[in-house]
């Protein structure tokens, strides 16, 4: 988790989250960290990191189910980032290609998110076919600035397609 937030932290520098200022203190990072963890423990939250070949952390991204029974179905990704250095690279689809396979392991069909409306992150998740559900205005504040937040969501079936083109093609004509 010590290097899943650190990635955060560097990114957060570049365009910060809504949960994670540019400089976040120690506290907010500890409190992040503890988040994650909780997480992972409860079974609730998984987190699928991509290494570089140097072995760092290139990419991470948290897979998030609700407790309610009826919703288990439903993956919410959350804590997605990638390392400055590694963007325009495979990582993003190395990343959502893991997601598919995780999601198809425990039962998740739907994938769902927010992210701040107008930052690189928007257009990415767009890019992979995520499409929109909802807007909100006053979604989060960095400071005293307000910012718009888009939810967007995808079935896990869709995302497959787009990143295992043959691979559906073939189990759709066997």
């Amino acid at each position: 988790m010590t290097e899943v937030v650190r990635l955060i932290e560097i990114v957060s520098a570049d365009e910060p989250f809504v949960g994670l200022p540019a400089n976040p203190t120690a506290e907010a990072s500890s409190a992040l960290q503890a988040k994650l963890a909780d997480g992972i423990a409860s079974g609730q939250t998984q987190v699928l990191t991509v290494r570089a070949e140097s072995g760092e952390v290139a990419g991470c991204v948290a897979i998030s189910r609700p407790a309610t029974a009826n919703q288990r179905h439903i993956g919410e990704l959350t804590t997605g980032a990638v390392h400055p250095g590694h963007r325009g690279g495979p990582v993003v689809t190395m990343a959502f290609r893991e997601v598919v396979r995780r999601c198809e392991e425990i039962g998740i069909d739907l994938l769902r998110l927010d992210v701040r409306a107008g930052i690189r992150a928007e257009r990415i998740w767009r890019s992979y076919g995520f499409g929109e559900y909802g807007r909100l205005d006053d979604y989060g504040r960095i400071g005293a600035e307000s910012y718009s937040g888009v939810y967007l969501a995808q079935p896990v079936k869709q995302l497959k397609a787009r990143l295992f083109p043959k691979e559906v093609s073939r189990a759709q004509q066997g």
